[in-house]
């Protein structure tokens, strides 16, 4: 009889995890929207490659979806990509991604990019364009990689998922994020 409770609890937790609200559970790209349609690609893409991305999507107020960015440095680099922002789903606006570096650092990546946010606050900090120092080392070696943040850090969840890329980096860089209302 207990492994019955146990199942029956199991099933009933599965059943309220699917009928749960997230950000983009019932968000549909908009068809006439290539942006929108390749940003749905890419959470299909993340989920399929990313295990521990699940949660994440479960538990997110928000999120900023990039299909690709793309990186490119010798010595000094930057980055640009242009992406979705999805609040309790639906498209409310585009953002953009610029960053500049400086470092030991050379090679060419494309990533898909990711930013979940918990609540409506830490949204509001992307809308406001605030900036975001980060320091960055590692290597890109390989075709495909996919790096997360192993939980929220105040607020926010970062998963990234290299697209195709040679880079090694020990870098300095500032990210700037430009978000810009569908209605405007």
């Amino acid at each position: 009889m207990n492994s019955r409770r146990k199942t029956t609890g199991t099933f009933v937790a599965m059943i309220a995890l699917a009928l749960s609200t997230t950000a983009i559970a019932d968000w549909e790209p908009d068809s006439g929207d290539r942006l929108q349609e390749r940003a749905a690609k890419a959470v299909t893409r993340i989920k399929a490659k990313v295990e521990r991305s699940q949660p994440f999507f479960d538990d997110a107020y928000a999120v900023a979806v990039w299909p690709g960015i793309t990186r490119l440095a010798v010595g000094f680099g930057g980055a640009y990509g242009k992406g979705v922002v999805i609040e309790q789903d639906e498209a409310v606006g585009t953002v953009t991604y610029w960053q500049g570096s400086s470092g030991i650092q050379a090679g060419v990546k494309n990533f898909t990019l990711i930013i979940f946010f918990k609540d409506k606050e830490s949204l509001d900090g992307l809308k406001r364009g605030d900036f975001q120092f980060t320091g960055q080392a590692g290597v890109d070696l390989v075709t495909f990689g996919a790096s997360a943040t192993p939980a929220y850090n105040q607020g926010v969840a970062i998963i990234a998922l290299t697209n195709l890329g040679l880079m090694a980096e020990f870098s300095a860089a500032g990210t700037f994020f430009r978000f810009k209302r569908y209605d405007q």
